[in-house]
């Protein structure tokens, strides 16, 4: 597989990966199941769980983490979420609301065997630095079965891109607000917590596309280290498969 073929594939699993734990963690059910939890405000539940790897650490330091969130309500519903159960409380139930969404909606994919060891084998060589939630999540332990454990592996590597991301967006001039702007507008903009009016940032086009860029080679170089060619083309594949059967099974 040549470079542009390895970076092709690597976009192609992180495009599956990234929407198919965005179907788990915006999904009615796994707001509900944080309000059952405890979680009155089941966006605290969410913030505490995706942030309580972190540890007992103060609202600005996870909406430092978090990146792309209004800070002051970040942290905001960060207190309120580490108030129910604390820190590592949190993160525990999380973990177990992804386990449980993979096996009621993950199962009977194919390759969920081999998602999670390709996805596992790239996880284990993947140094940690300026990556603390892909850090974090990577410490968790695994579920047994194939579609818990597929769906969870999928978790961690969505924070390791998502690291990636941030850091090239830190590095790029670019506001969060113009980030979301050029991503998915303004309906993403509202949904991340930032007030109107919102800087379309049209000027900074071919930035954020280069931001993109870079994430994208960065992966793939991590990708090349830890696969070979055959592995990351059955990765993409694979995880591809697992996000079309998520989307079929998952209730509308």
């Amino acid at each position: 597989m040549s470079n542009p073929d390895l970076t092709e594939a690597t976009a192609a699993a992180g495009a599956a990966i990234e929407q198919a734990v965005a179907v788990f963690m915006l999904h009615p059910q796994t707001y509900g199941a944080s309000v059952a939890a405890g979680y009155q405000n089941p966006l605290a539940g969410y913030v505490a769980g995706r942030g309580g790897v972190l540890g007992e650490v103060t609202g600005a330091t996870v909406s430092a983490v978090f990146a792309v969130f209004e800070p002051t309500g970040l942290a905001a519903m960060w207190e309120e979420g580490v108030a129910v159960r604390g820190a590592a409380g949190a993160s525990q139930v999380y973990w177990e609301q992804a386990a449980e969404f993979g096996r009621a909606y993950l199962a009977g994919a194919d390759g969920l065997e081999r998602v999670a060891a390709l996805g596992e084998k790239l996880i284990a060589v993947t140094p940690t630095a300026a990556a603390p939630l892909f850090a974090g999540w990577r410490a968790m332990p695994l579920a047994d079965d194939a579609p818990a454990r597929a769906l969870q592996v999928m978790f961690v590597l969505r924070e390791l891109r998502a690291g990636l991301h941030f850091n090239a967006l830190s590095l790029s001039g670019i506001t969060p607000i113009e980030a979301h702007m050029l991503n998915k507008g303004r309906r993403y903009a509202a949904m991340f917590g930032w007030p109107e009016p919102y800087a379309d940032g049209a000027d900074k086009k071919d930035r954020y596309a280069e931001i993109e860029h870079t994430t994208n080679r960065r992966m793939a170089e991590l990708v090349g280290a830890a696969l070979d060619p055959a592995e990351a083309d059955e990765l993409a594949r694979l995880t591809t498969a697992a996000l079309a059967t998520l989307k079929a099974n998952v209730p509308r």
